[in-house]
């Protein structure tokens, strides 16, 4: 890295992302932490290509124009992808580094005709695809230490506009409380919206932003539940000293509500749809 960008935006951004790693690194099983990570999630990220009640993806189809092409990068089970391809007769293009997603992304999109998707798998630093109408990366960029090229590289391969979605708190924001009296420490929360944006503006890059209504935060029917979540969510696995504090601590973290039980202080979700144009 550049000297010039040595307490920078880009500098902090992958001072947070590489701490938070490590922390989680520490923290992970052998399993976890070798293969696909996604291989029992991949699942989960399949979505009804016909669904007309998702906001991000109402605003998305305002951006893209009829038979025009679309990169999305880790697009995973092509939950964009495959609605965009059928709904606007455009070509997609999911680059995702995990296999499990891209089986995924094959079976959701055999079972609807018409919908022009491939996928390739490679992590986005090394795919080498062809640029297109729109590039959207969604829910992607907080875990990437290196910035500044990745973004970069979305930019140079779009012909018209690139899009990116994000929250306005890390993914994991809302259960980082209980970190320290699993681990003894404050969890280090990875960037989100707001660090983007500084990302952006250092880059040059002046987005628009356009922010969907708030969502949650999550709620658990029980304290039990609420430990089910919460331990997948902080890697304890098969750690039964970690699932004791975990238990022994939870109930002072939780505070009740109608529907259950809420982490006491979490947020609601928010996320934001950013964009810009690139000057042919």
């Amino acid at each position: 890295m550049s000297s010039e960008y040595i307490g920078s935006a880009v500098e902090a951004w992958r001072t947070r992302v590489e701490k938070h790693h490590a922390q989680s690194e520490g923290a992970m099983e052998a399993a976890l932490r070798e293969g696909d990570f996604w291989r029992t999630l991949a699942p989960m990220f399949r979505a009804d290509p016909y669904r007309t009640d998702d906001e991000i993806l109402n605003v998305l189809m305002e951006m893209v124009d009829e038979d025009s092409s679309v990169l999305d990068v880790g697009g995973g089970a092509g939950r964009f992808a495959i609605p965009i391809a059928l709904r606007r007769g455009a070509s997609a293009t999911v680059v995702d580094p995990s296999p499990s997603m891209l089986e995924q992304l094959e079976g959701a999109s055999s079972e609807v005709e018409g919908a022009n998707v491939t996928g390739v798998n490679a992590e986005w630093e090394a795919a080498r695809v062809e640029a297109a109408d729109l590039v959207l990366c969604s829910h992607v960029v907080y875990g990437v230490a290196d910035i500044r090229p990745f973004v970069q590289k979305l930019h140079d391969h779009a012909r018209g506009r690139v899009v990116m979605v994000s929250f306005v708190d890390s993914p994991q924001a809302g259960v980082a409380p209980l970190w320290e009296p699993v681990y003894g420490e404050e969890r280090i929360n990875l960037p989100a919206l707001p660090e983007l944006m500084n990302v952006l503006w250092e880059m040059g890059i002046y987005a628009s932003v356009r922010m969907m209504a708030p969502t949650g935060p999550q709620s658990f029917e029980s304290v039990e539940a609420a430990v089910e979540e919460v331990s997948g969510r902080l890697f304890i696995g098969s750690d039964t000293a970690r699932l004791q504090r975990l238990e022994e601590s939870i109930e002072g973290y939780l505070e009740a509500e109608d529907s259950g039980y809420r982490i006491r202080g979490a947020r609601a979700v928010r996320q934001g749809v950013v964009w810009w144009d690139v000057e042919g």
